[in-house]
């Protein structure tokens, strides 16, 4: 029973401290605060206990070892599941086609920046989006109909000026 109230716990408190690094990486600093709070108490709980039994019992620092393993990779999945803050999309495209992806972004809700540059293949037009992460996929799909497109997508840690007034039609 020790096991697995060890193991679980620490995958929790690994887990809570993998989406408070992301969310202090995001600038929000009050969740990430609170979170290490519930966190630390976790830690000192389990840590004592694995530590003070630990010639005893050595298979529970196998199970903290285990946990910890689990926990990461359960904390990278509820971040991208829950999927926080924004995200920059940037098309660039042939300067025609831009023209109508764009058209058909900004009919679909998006706030939509354009400007031309110059790729090695001539004239290009470069679409800028801020978009809600969790809005990237369907962002995406729309943008997977054209060929020959550039996308990046870059995460945004926040906007100072200016906002995000219109989400995307789903």
């Amino acid at each position: 029973m020790i096991y697995a109230i060890i193991f679980f716990s620490k995958i929790l408190e690994v887990s809570i401290s993998t989406v408070r690094l992301v969310l202090i990486a995001r600038g929000n600093r009050i969740v990430a605060s609170l979170l290490a709070a519930v966190e630390v108490t976790i830690w000192l709980l389990v840590s004592s206990k694995v530590l003070l039994t630990l010639w005893e019992d050595p298979f529970l620092a196998v199970a903290y070892v285990l946990a910890v393993m689990v926990g990461i990779y359960l904390g990278v999945f509820i971040e991208d599941k829950l999927a926080l803050g924004l995200s920059q999309i940037e098309v660039i495209a042939e300067i025609e086609e831009g023209r109508i992806i764009a058209k058909k972004l900004r009919d679909n809700g998006y706030r939509a920046t354009t400007y031309e540059g110059e790729g090695l293949d001539g004239k290009k037009l470069s679409i800028v989006l801020k978009v809600l992460r969790k809005d990237v996929p369907v962002t995406t799909s729309i943008l997977k109909e054209y060929d020959h497109l550039f996308v990046t997508i870059t995460d945004i840690k926040k906007i100072s000026i200016g906002s995000i007034i219109k989400q995307a039609t789903h």
